[in-house]
């Protein structure tokens, strides 16, 4: 009997292998809890945060606009989950507002009700980009505040991955409500430089770049309007009545149907002229035969793609997945909710209004934004 493994899962086995060999020989750095969750803390590093870190009025300038977006971020991100909330509630949505993105042992990504399983490699690839900028910019800001960073490392928990920065603690708790709150949206506000970065290079960059416009048609129905125009697979349209055609990047994210905008406003027996490098065509539309108020052409195609098409669509998913989960868990990462980067916020400030009781206001405004969170992912499964 010959067992057939998938050589993307032995790759994914064998990297887990290595991490097992290399956490038993290195055992006595590495700090164990609960016996899954390991750290490996090191002093190596701490120069380069301090290099980093010096130009400090530069980065208060910055830490201070972290704060602006951290609570920005923090207040629309539980207005909209709270809205969603409602939608849940009054049945009207089904589906979770949050999902869980975890990594697949295979190279196919998976999708169902309240998860996401994205290939192994291309999750670590995206975890990456969350955790390195996330932590090491907690520690950049730590290090302006004049707060010793005691170590920084890697940590896996379970299966997954991550990084981490260990700040003074008791330093930590001297320093004025504005520093701490630099130090605290530092991890959050990464995120959101890096989702913006990754956006405008994917939207701005890469995808003119790769994909200038003009649709070829991949299929032509033999007895629609477009073939009896003259239209066959492999011609490229680069014209809509005379306006350039363009496919656009928001068109790829949404998965609706290109050229849309093009085409929405026909109706059964209007004229459309179709052009060519070489030729114009004038189709004359029908009824749709599953739609009789909708326009029907009769032609199936996709973007121009210059370059490997497969290739190009593997980079710009991979980019999509970065500057989304940079951007979902800035937004989760900043929810009120302690011991989060948020919930350290709400904590700094309720300190500042009253000590009694700051813990009391932070563990309220913690459960309020708990059962909003528990509402999107956990509701929709007992709601029919």
């Amino acid at each position: 009997m010959i067992l057939l493994v998938d050589v993307y899962t032995v790759s994914v086995l064998v990297f887990f292998g290595l991490i097992a060999v290399a956490l038993y020989r290195d055992r006595k750095n590495v700090e164990v809890k609960a016996y899954i969750f390991f750290l490996r803390k090191t002093k190596r590093g701490l120069k380069i945060l301090d290099k980093v870190a010096s130009p400090r009025l530069f980065w208060k300038v910055a830490g201070t606009i972290g704060i602006l977006v951290a609570f920005y971020l923090m207040i629309s991100g539980m207005y909209v989950l709270t809205e969603y909330g409602k939608l849940i509630l009054t049945g009207i949505v089904k589906q979770p507002g949050l999902n869980f993105v975890f990594p697949s042992p295979t190279s196919q990504q998976v999708s169902g009700s309240g998860f996401i399983l994205i290939p192994f490699w291309s999750w670590i690839i995206i975890i990456a980009s969350v955790i390195i900028p996330h932590e090491f910019m907690h520690g950049i800001l730590a290090r302006v505040e004049k707060i010793r960073v005691k170590s920084m490392g890697l940590a896996l928990f379970a299966i997954f991955p991550g990084a981490f920065v260990e700040p003074d603690e008791k330093q930590l708790k001297k320093i004025g409500l504005l520093a701490k709150l630099r130090i605290f949206a530092a991890g959050g506000f990464s995120n959101f430089v890096v989702y913006l970065l990754i956006l405008t290079l994917v939207s701005d960059v890469i995808w003119p770049a790769f994909v200038p416009g003009g649709v070829v048609l991949t299929d032509v129905n033999s007895t629609s309007p477009a073939a009896l125009a003259g239209l066959a697979n492999g011609m490229v349209i680069s014209k809509i009545d005379q306006t350039p055609v363009k496919v656009s990047y928001s068109e790829y994210l949404s998965k609706q149907r290109y050229l849309a905008k093009y085409f929405e406003e026909l109706k059964p027996g209007d004229t459309v002229t179709l052009q060519t490098d070489t030729q114009s065509f004038s189709v004359k539309t029908a009824a749709s035969p599953t739609n009789t108020s909708r326009a029907y052409l009769g032609i199936t195609y996709e973007p121009v793609v210059n370059g490997n098409k497969q290739v190009l669509y593997d980079l710009l998913n991979l980019l999509t997945w970065m500057w989304i989960l940079n951007y979902t868990i800035a937004i989760v990462n900043l929810a009120p909710i302690y011991p989060l980067d948020g919930g350290l916020m709400v904590r700094a400030l309720a300190d500042k209004v009253s000590k009694k009781y700051a813990m009391a206001i932070t563990v309220l405004i913690t459960m309020i934004a708990v059962g909003i969170f528990l509402v999107n992912i956990v509701v929709p499964f007992f709601i029919s």
